[in-house]
């Protein structure tokens, strides 16, 4: 009898230890899930006007160059993702293809529209453009359809968002240029904060308004003109709603699951001389 008690006190402490041993490695487990962060790489390739003649300028690269850009990415399993794919990422646990590369385009050129858009369509990918307000009333106020020098109108920006294939971000109403002692968006030597925060809430602010009339939705990023950023204008990004801001820095973007790496994201231009299999390699 003896026997069989000592037999069946073994076999309760055999059985805790189990449940003991196992919750520990169950937590550690827990603790290994929490400690380890997934990272995203996603690079991010910058372009501008595309047409068949560039001038000489690194800004224009021709629709030949773009085909061979989407050739590549398209042979070596590169996945064109947009912004909003990046904010579902970081803010609804959402997944990103193996091989995610962004394609952005700024300013809005018309040619946009004549070049860009049919190859995207033709290779089935994705693109960003980042229009300047005051261009896009403009030319939809006085059409003028030359890739040379129009701009989108509100009416071609519609198309294209809802092709699905583009997305439209702010790239301010009409703070595009280097005047008057400011570089973009950047704040001026001397400009008090309230004053530099009325100016970006006024114009960033307006281009929202009339993205939100005209396209039926407002941008979730910001894009910096030239890449001229002031650290003032962090928090004022933040509070007109976006949820995203392009940089001209070049690097490729890490990204987890914090909403602060969605901020100044990383670009590599793609000029003339540079293609994106350079640029990727």
């Amino acid at each position: 009898m003896y026997v069989i008690k000592l037999k069946n006190i073994l076999l309760i402490f055999a059985a805790l230890a189990v449940v003991i041993i196992g919750g520990a490695t169950a937590r550690a487990v827990v603790q290994t899930a929490a400690d380890s962060k997934e990272y995203a790489h996603v690079p991010i390739l910058m372009y501008h006007s595309i047409l068949k003649n560039n001038n000489g300028s690194k800004y224009i690269v021709s629709p030949s160059a773009l085909e061979n850009d989407l050739k590549f990415l398209q042979d070596n399993g590169y996945t064109t993702i947009l912004i909003q794919d990046l904010i579902d990422y970081v803010y609804n646990g959402a997944e990103l293809p193996e091989k995610p590369v962004v394609l952005t385009f700024d300013d809005g050129c018309y040619n946009n529209y004549v070049y860009v858009y049919p190859l995207l369509k033709k290779y089935n990918a994705k693109a960003v453009i980042s229009i300047v307000g005051e261009y896009t009333d403009r030319y939809s106020d006085k059409p003028d359809p030359n890739p040379n020098y129009a701009y989108l109108s509100w009416d071609e920006a519609t198309e294209l968002m809802e092709s699905g294939y583009i997305e439209i971000q702010n790239h301010t109403y009409n703070l595009h240029s280097m005047n008057k002692g400011r570089s973009g968006c950047k704040k001026k030597r001397g400009e008090s904060a309230e004053q530099y925060e009325q100016l970006l809430n006024s114009d960033i602010g307006l281009l929202q308004q009339k993205c939100e009339q005209h396209l039926g939705k407002a941008p979730t990023a910001f894009t910096y003109p030239f890449g001229s950023v002031s650290t003032a204008s962090y928090d004022i990004i933040r509070s007109l709603g976006f949820k995203a801001s392009l940089s001209c820095e070049e690097g490729v973007n890490e990204l987890d699951r914090s909403p602060e790496k969605l901020y100044m994201l990383k670009r590599y231009i793609r000029t003339p001389s540079r293609r994106a299999e350079d640029i990727l390699k």
